[in-house]
């Protein structure tokens, strides 16, 4: 049907379009019947009480569907791409700076590096966009004329560079810091990306080659490289394919793959599960091998962002040191603000890792072989109540593999001070443990 609209974004500027509704377009049964396969694993396990749980399921995930799609037809948009970007980037810009200027005493600045990346997901009408920016937040400029080289830092999974807060004020004391949000995630733009169509290889591609993009437009000559979590993997890919300007790689609490060992303990090899265990256990790797992730929930489910907003304070405000209760309700708003954004490279974790998290080969091996190859300094720091499955030393035996007291998973705002020292002690041993010729 015809309607008539205002010029906006959302609308390439065009006042008149034509919409259909998702029931009618072929990606909705696509995703729908994703559903349906993952409600009739349930109802494999159980009967009458499994099969209305997995019908509720099912209608509850194509409400959401229904809701959050619309086939648009007009001029450059895509129909995965219909909600407005632009709105949730200043959203997220917004609580970004929120939270920045909760940093004391510490100035900082953002910039937008346009890169170009040939996205996989095609219109139905003509190509998408192929440029798209990377999200910057810079502090400890004072330290570019220093001869120190500089920090590239890379955030998790759900998070974004703002996460960072209270932990860019101390690092900015000793160095220049360039926090930057993945492509696809955080603050950055978001490319159409078809996670069922494409190999790992491709995938790590589309996360790691626009970061060289961005250190050739930010003219660095020499960096040492950071990651938490996912970022930990995209940092890895990153040192692995383009070591050359990488002094040295830190790691914390990376996400490189967990050991056949837990993955058979979280399957409960060689037990009697019970129907509850199987069908949950089926669930997950259904989603999974359906490129299913938190992100998807969270804007296909209803009441799902308030819960993840709950959820995320209680987390901050448990573990992390000195979060104050305005400081976790924003940086819970951020989470759910950066995943509440139309998919783009957030599936790319389902093709680089199998269901529970087991990591897949490409060209060199998985992830921890390609890193035991590396020449470049590498070290792993993790929490002691960290439940990422931690790398050994027998797995990538060139990589000092350290301990932060006193902290979980998010290490940056459970111990910051001491992690800081951990990893300025790390950045002044680079300069001695360095090869001359490391790529």
């Amino acid at each position: 049907q015809s309607v008539q609209l205002q010029p906006c974004d959302r609308c390439c500027k065009l006042s008149e379009h034509r919409v259909s509704t998702v029931i009618s377009n072929p990606a909705f049964f696509t995703m729908r019947s994703a559903v349906a396969k993952l409600a009739a694993k349930v109802v494999h396990y159980r009967g009458s009480v499994a099969r209305a749980g997995a019908l509720a399921l099912t209608g509850v995930a194509c409400y959401g569907l229904r809701r959050k799609y619309v086939a648009c037809e007009s001029k450059g948009s895509s129909w995965a791409f219909c909600r407005d970007v632009n709105e949730g980037l200043k959203k997220i810009h917004d609580i970004e700076k929120k939270l920045l200027d909760l940093m004391p005493e510490t100035s900082y600045s953002v910039r937008d590096i346009k890169v170009r990346v040939d996205p996989s997901k095609r219109c139905f009408l003509r190509r998408p966009e192929s440029e798209f920016s990377i999200h910057t937040v810079v502090v400890g400029e004072e330290h570019l004329n220093s001869g120190k080289p500089p920090i590239v830092l890379v955030h998790g999974f759900m998070l974004g560079a703002a996460g960072f807060w209270k932990w860019l004020p101390l690092l900015a004391q000793h160095r220049t810091v360039y926090a930057i949000d993945v492509i696809g995630m955080g603050g950055s733009g978001r490319p159409p990306f078809e996670a069922g169509s494409l190999t790992a290889e491709a995938a790590e591609s589309l996360l790691v080659d626009p970061f060289q993009q961005w250190v050739e437009a930010m003219e660095l000559n020499e960096f040492d490289l950071l990651g938490h979590s996912f970022g930990g993997f995209v940092c890895s890919a990153w040192a692995s394919r383009y070591p050359e300007k990488i002094r040295s790689l830190g790691l914390l609490s990376p996400l490189l793959g967990f050991s056949d060992a837990r993955i058979d303990k979280f399957r409960g090899a060689g037990q009697e599960l019970s129907w509850q265990a199987k069908a949950m256990r089926s669930a997950l790797e259904t989603a999974w091998s359906r490129h299913l992730t938190p992100q998807t929930i969270v804007r296909w489910v209803p009441g799902a962002k308030g819960w993840m907003e709950r959820a995320s304070t209680r987390r901050f405000q448990s573990m992390a040191s000195g979060v104050t209760q305005e400081e976790g309700r924003l940086l819970s708003e951020y989470v759910v603000a950066t995943m509440d954004m139309p998919s783009s490279t957030e599936s790319s974790a389902t093709v680089c890792f199998e269901p529970f998290l087991r990591p897949t080969e490409v060209s060199g091996g998985t992830i921890k072989q390609r890193l035991s190859t590396l020449r470049t300094p590498l070290y792993a720091i993790y929490g002691d109540r960290d439940w990422m499955d931690r790398a050994t030393i027998d797995e990538v035996p060139n990589c000092s593999i350290l301990e932060l007291p006193k902290s979980g998973h998010h290490l940056y705002l459970d111990n910051p001070e001491v992690l800081t020292s951990l990893v300025v002690s790390e950045l002044a041993k680079a300069n001695y443990r360095r090869p001359p010729n490391s790529s």
